[in-house]
């Protein structure tokens, strides 16, 4: 029951929600590379492979001054405890040592990055073409093959962040340098707003007891895999004449699968399936979102699902929907499609954001 990671190209294109144009995210893997972008067109590329926990990332904004950055990281502490030297001394391109001007880099022992949108500009320059940045010196004892970061898809990927934010031709273009002047690239989509939440009149027991015996009871779902006695119903108001049911079906290693419903709170509680629409397509068979570790907020009115690509955390689907009065709306989503170990629980690429009107 775990979805398909979005592995393919997702279309650029423009459309409106609540009044604003915003773009269609994008996420892709090219080789040994990842690419997100956002709604709002803000992408990043990172090394996603076994690294031996070197990881290099670019992320830039939208527009034609898009701000930019670069951060090489070193995430094995064994290695690090074994030699004095900060990995900013210790990395080569195709053979030869690579130099970060300290007045330009924020350089610490594992770890260095910039912000300088120039300085950003000129190392894509330098490493596009080439194909590994690799650590020298002492290795990790447990370490079996130098900490390298393969450049194998990193000209797609900036190729596609070039045509994700219509930088094609354009003196800005990170791939596909042209002419044009940055005037030509188009500003950042405005953040789309959520509708407010009006928190309803908290169920009363009485409530709470009909829709259980007149909806739950009467709910049959041959592919749960919890016995009918072992699915929990949990109750939640949306709105003075409607509550959302939640009823567990199966249970994972580490995650929790739920039905939802949509339930009336007076009779006769006509019962009908929670089905989630993303205002964009997230992979192939673009199916709508399961309801998985899924937890509401009576408060604000926000359903969150968080979707484990494994136990570890370092991967999968998170999202969050706010009840508008009639349906549930897209708040918030992040993907990590990559089970290499870089991202940290929650802290995945982010593909659609908004803010509260």
């Amino acid at each position: 029951m775990i979805p398909n990671w979005i592995s393919t190209p997702l279309l650029l294109m423009a459309t409106l929600l609540t009044g604003y144009a915003h773009a269609e995210p994008m996420q892709r893997i090219y080789n040994d590379w990842q690419v997100s972008c956002d709604n709002l067109n803000h992408c990043s590329a990172r090394s996603a492979q076994d690294s031996q926990g070197l990881v290099l990332q670019l992320t830039r904004d939208a527009g034609p001054e898009g701000r930019a950055s670069v951060s090489i990281d070193y995430q094995r502490n064994g290695d690090e405890q074994a030699s004095d030297l900060a990995i900013a001394n210790r990395l080569t391109f195709n053979g030869k040592q690579l130099t970060f001007n300290r007045r330009e880099w924020d350089v610490s022992k594992k770890h260095i990055a910039s912000i300088n949108r120039l300085v950003v500009g000129d190392f894509v320059n330098i490493i596009r073409e080439g194909s590994s940045i690799q650590l020298a010196g002492k290795l990790d004892p447990a370490q079996s093959t130098r900490p390298a970061i393969s450049l194998n898809g990193l000209k797609a990927a900036l190729l596609a962040i070039d045509e994700q934010q219509s930088r094609e031709g354009t003196k800005t273009a990170w791939a596909s340098r042209g002419n044009k002047p940055p005037s030509t690239v188009p500003a950042a989509p405005a953040v789309p707003l959520l509708p407010r939440f009006n928190e309803p009149h908290p169920l009363t027991e009485g409530e709470i007891s009909a829709i259980t015996q007149n909806t739950a009871t009467n709910i049959e779902n041959n592919d749960c895999s919890l016995d009918p006695s072992e699915r929990e119903v949990h109750l939640y108001p949306l709105s003075n004449d409607k509550a959302l049911m939640t009823v567990n079906c199966d249970m994972g290693a580490y995650n929790l699968y739920v039905l939802g419903y949509m339930v009336s709170r007076q009779a006769p509680y006509k019962a009908e399936t929670l089905v989630l629409e993303l205002p964009f397509k997230a992979g192939e068979d673009d199916q709508p979102p399961e309801l998985i570790n899924a937890d509401f907020d009576e408060k604000t009115g926000m359903l969150s699902i968080f979707d484990k690509g494994r136990g570890l955390g370092d991967c999968g689907v998170s999202s969050r929907w706010i009840f508008d009065g009639k349906t549930f709306r897209l708040a918030f989503y992040a993907s990590e499609p990559s089970c290499d170990g870089y991202s940290k629980s929650g802290q995945w690429p982010v593909l659609w954001i908004t803010k509260s009107s």
